[in-house]
């Protein structure tokens, strides 16, 4: 058997999840620190009595972490199924 093509293709992989770990981070980073920044700005905005910085704290934020976690654990099922797909593809060859 010959495990060289499955090397290969590892640093692709953790490439592309190194990757998406960055944008989600990004995203996190946005979410968390930008509305505390211009938080006294945006006290102005009053929904249903209470401050928007209040409604993102207490709604928006956590909505958007969760959303993060549920787009991590999607997108590396379908890597880790592509990869599945792959060895298997390769060890049907490898048998032949």
């Amino acid at each position: 058997m010959n495990a060289m093509p499955d090397r290969d293709k590892t640093p692709r992989y953790w490439r592309n999840n190194l990757c998406l770990i960055c944008i989600l981070l990004a995203i996190w980073a946005i979410v968390t620190f930008v509305p505390a920044y211009y938080a006294e700005s945006l006290n102005a905005l009053k929904i249903f009595g209470w401050p928007f910085p209040f409604w993102v704290a207490a709604f928006g934020a956590p909505t958007v972490f969760l959303l993060i976690v549920g787009a991590y654990a999607w997108r590396m099922e379908q890597q880790d199924q592509r990869r599945r797909l792959e060895r298997e593809s390769e060890s049907r060859r490898d048998k032949l």
